[in-house]
C-alpha cells in the first residue's frame, strides 16, 4: 500500500469513529435529559410492568432506563432516522417525542 492509500483509509476510519462518537454523545444527552423529566422509563407501563418499546414484553429492568438496551436501541434508531432525513437533532428528550 502506498502512503496515499493509507492516509485515505485512516481518514475514512476517523470519520466513521467521529460519526459514532456524535451518536453516542447525543444518546447520552437524551438520557440525561430524560432523567430530568422522568424517574422511571417513559415507555414503562407501571400497571402491567410492560415495556411499550418492546411491543408489550415484560420489562426486565423495572422501569430503570439509564442502561436499558431497549431504550438505548430506541434512541440510536431515532438518531439514525433523524440524521437520514437530514433534520436537526432535538436538544431535549421532550422534543424527541414530537420529532
Amino acid at each position: 500500500m502506498t502512503d496515499e492509500e493509507l492516509t485515505k483509509e485512516l481518514s475514512k476510519t476517523e470519520k466513521e469513529a467521529e460519526k459514532k462518537d456524535k451518536k453516542k454523545q447525543w444518546v447520552e444527552k437524551m438520557i440525561k435529559s430524560a432523567k430530568t423529566y422522568y424517574k422511571i422509563c417513559p415507555y414503562y407501563d407501571k400497571k402491567n410492568g410492560k415495556c411499550f418499546l418492546s411491543l408489550g414484553d415484560r420489562c426486565t429492568r423495572d422501569g430503570k432506563f439509564e442502561t436499558c438496551p431497549v431504550f438505548l436501541n430506541f434512541l440510536e434508531n431515532k438518531y439514525n432516522e433523524i440524521s437520514a432525513r437530514k433534520k436537526i437533532l432535538p436538544m431535549d428528550f421532550t422534543d424527541l417525542t414530537v420529532a
